[in-house]
């Protein structure tokens, strides 16, 4: 039996994985971002949906850090982790630190550009399977 060549990210790929993320960063970056009943949100240009920018930033942190793991990428997603937390606790965010997490996630275009997306569509279906264990309660600390 053959293997299969891994099939690297097209365009659509791409946008798709980092489209969110490049949006609620450039909004940042422009120092402004939307809220809705005191939470930072943004809309979703993919499915034209409001999100809350920390849970959807939390989610792609932890993505990207099971991804980290697999791949040993050795990534610092401390910049977005800051992010996350300053948004909660409505924190000014300087631009030096949108721009730090930003160069995380350029990092992170270069790395996926590497993977093969079957296996990545394995860690995302994973990840989406713990974040819906957690929003249902079902996960705690041991």
């Amino acid at each position: 039996m053959r293997s299969r060549r891994p099939q690297r990210p097209n365009i659509a790929d791409m946008m798709k994985a980092f489209g969110c993320i490049d949006a609620m960063l450039s909004r940042l970056a422009q120092g402004w971002i939307h809220e809705l009943q005191g939470a930072a949100v943004f809309k979703n240009p993919e499915d034209g949906v409001w999100y809350e920018i920390p849970a959807a930033m939390e989610g792609w942190v932890a993505l990207w850090e099971r991804l980290d793991t697999r791949y040993d990428l050795l990534l610092d997603l401390g910049p977005a982790r800051k992010i996350i937390a300053r948004l909660r606790y409505g924190t000014p965010i300087p631009p030096e630190l949108v721009a730090q997490c930003q160069a995380v996630v350029d990092q992170c275009k270069r790395a996926y550009r590497r993977m093969d997306v079957y296996e990545i569509r394995g860690v995302v279906k994973t990840q989406l399977i713990a974040n819906a264990a957690e929003a249902a309660g079902l996960t705690g600390s041991a």
